[in-house]
């Protein structure tokens, strides 16, 4: 396949060598090129471009590993490999479906607490990548499809198959992010909760000791005259005082919370 090189435009070889270029298709007078990328799930998520060179002998695939062109011979063959790699993107949605699924779950039984966010943000990552890879090769598989439509070997409803599982799958990444996104909005809205209920307690605790530290402060200053001064049962007295208010402010606050 040495004459592919030569035949191949540099600038468009450098693009079939490009191991994460994003789908594009491209019309020449002696050749095609398709360009499929498609998310992988390794350690973490990747992103690797199959590339294909079509011309009036045969069909190619460019192997980026051996950088060497690999002859498919029939149309049968490149909708095979492109079904394989677009099945393989359908479960890994799946299975961030899984996932998102479980984080719910656990998010109603109160059993996710500060993990939540990393593994939504993870998620959210993850599925924004895959559509914004899709979208795109949703659009280079129509324009694929439409340029071969009238070809006798194209294989016109296997590949129109493929490309209705682009948009389903897609489809399926923005329903998976809607739901992560609700998934959002109740976790804040939990966590807004346990924050008011905690203010408000602080609140109900402030107004109780704020007349004590005012007492407390008034009686503990160094100066002469003070009420009660020089009576031996004084602090029983300057006692009852301060549970008097907060006794009281404690009814004023049970009275202002029944009239709300």
């Amino acid at each position: 396949m040495k004459y592919l090189f030569d035949k191949v435009d540099s600038f468009h070889l450098s693009d079939l060598k490009n191991p994460t270029h994003p789908s594009i298709f491209i019309e020449e007078e002696t050749y095609d090129i398709l360009i499929i990328a498609l998310p992988k799930r390794d350690e973490k998520q990747t992103i690797v471009s199959y590339a294909f060179v079509f011309d009036a002998q045969s069909y190619y695939y460019f192997d980026k590993e051996s950088g060497e062109f690999v002859n498919f011979e029939t149309m049968q063959k490149v909708y095979e490999f492109l079904n394989e790699k677009t099945n393989q993107t359908m479960k890994m949605v799946a299975n961030i479906h899984e996932s998102i699924d479980e984080m719910e779950e656990k998010l109603y039984d109160n059993a996710y607490s500060s993990h939540f966010m990393h593994y939504w943000l993870k998620n959210k990552k993850d599925l924004s990548r895959i559509n914004r890879i899709l979208t795109l090769g949703d659009e280079v598989l129509g324009l694929f499809i439409e340029r071969y439509l009238k070809d006798e070997n194209f294989l016109d409803i296997h590949f129109r198959d493929i490309h209705e599982h682009f948009s389903r799958t897609n489809r399926s990444a923005l329903l998976a992010i809607d739901k992560l996104n609700n998934l959002y909005n109740f976790y804040t809205s939990r966590n807004n909760e346990k924050m008011n209920k905690t203010i408000y307690l602080l609140t109900i605790f402030s107004g109780i000791f704020l007349p004590l530290h005012l007492i407390v402060g008034y009686f503990g200053m160094n100066t002469q005259g003070l009420p009660f001064d020089g009576i031996p049962y004084a602090t029983g007295l300057v006692s009852i005082v301060m549970a008097s208010c907060a006794f009281g402010m404690t009814m004023v606050i049970l009275f202002f919370k029944k009239r709300l």
